[in-house]
């Protein structure tokens, strides 16, 4: 279900009629329009942007894995002098404490910086070398088939290449349109920093209306936050609006930053996005 409005974001709940479910816009958006002097109607939605690990895809075992083979050639260090990768719930406790894959390698695991560049150039070699599962989760063919005519991409901090072998082994390639991965944006600049999500926009040629990304991690959240932060002091007049893919976090819903909404499901993703398009 979509939860209650949280961190002073407007995510009120306006009625159930005949089953049908509508949703307002964050207030931000309203604020907007009203200072502008424009009539409140809703903005027209331009895209819809998936993050890929833990909101498509459940990759915790197979980063586990990677991360497990990876992180000893890169130093020269023994598995089991990483206590994070010591299981799956060590390593998920170690994620949570990292913005993003520099972090978590660097300040959270303990490589120094040359050894987070040394990983960063062979993680897609590793990725695409392990056979660990990384299913789909239950749902996502449905949401994808559900907002197909919308424009749909990815923008990940996993690689582009491993992205493109997984959708298009599970048939769900023709869904996307493009495909923004860690190598598109400087090491220095990924997430929660804007850039990855700017050049999907640029991409995609949107410079107007919303766009909703959907991500499982707190720096998903961040890095719409900013994306909507830089296109206004731009002047573009677009917003991202953040969903929370909660099915990817196990169902927790302790956010550090909280999104505009939040899904239980995939096909709760589906479901918001269409009220707002039918309006």
């Amino acid at each position: 279900m979509f939860l209650p409005a949280r961190g002073g974001v407007w995510r009120r709940y306006k009625g159930d009629r005949q089953g049908e479910r509508s949703y307002d816009w964050p207030m931000s958006i309203r604020e907007s329009r009203a200072q502008k002097g424009e009539e409140a109607v809703r903005p027209s939605v331009q895209a819809v942007i998936w993050d890929y690990d833990g909101t498509l895809v459940d990759t915790r075992r197979k980063n586990l894995q990677v991360t497990r083979a990876l992180l000893p050639a890169v130093s020269g260090r023994a598995v089991e002098s990483f206590p994070g990768l010591a299981s799956l719930e060590a390593y998920e406790a170690a994620d949570r404490q990292a913005a993003n894959w520099r972090e978590l390698y660097g300040r959270v695991l303990g490589l120094s910086d040359r050894q987070v560049d040394e990983a960063g150039r062979l993680w897609t070699y590793y990725q695409l070398r392990d056979r660990t599962p990384a299913p789909f989760f239950g749902g996502i063919a449905e949401a994808l088939a559900r907002l197909d005519g919308m424009p749909q991409a990815i923008f990940s901090q996993n690689s582009r290449p491993v992205i493109e072998q997984a959708v298009a082994t599970a048939g769900l390639s023709h869904y996307f349109g493009l495909v923004v991965g860690y190598e598109e944006v400087a090491f220095v600049k990924q997430k929660p920093a804007p850039d990855g999500l700017l050049t999907c926009l640029s991409e995609l040629g949107i410079d107007r209306g919303v766009v909703f990304y959907i991500g499982d991690h707190d720096t998903d959240i961040a890095c719409a936050r900013r994306a909507s932060a830089a296109m206004a002091q731009n002047g573009v007049d677009s917003q991202v609006v953040a969903i929370g893919a909660e099915f990817g976090r196990q169902g927790r819903s302790d956010w550090a930053e909280a999104p505009d909404y939040a899904a239980g499901s995939p096909v709760k993703v589906a479901e918001l996005v269409e009220s707002f398009i039918c309006g």
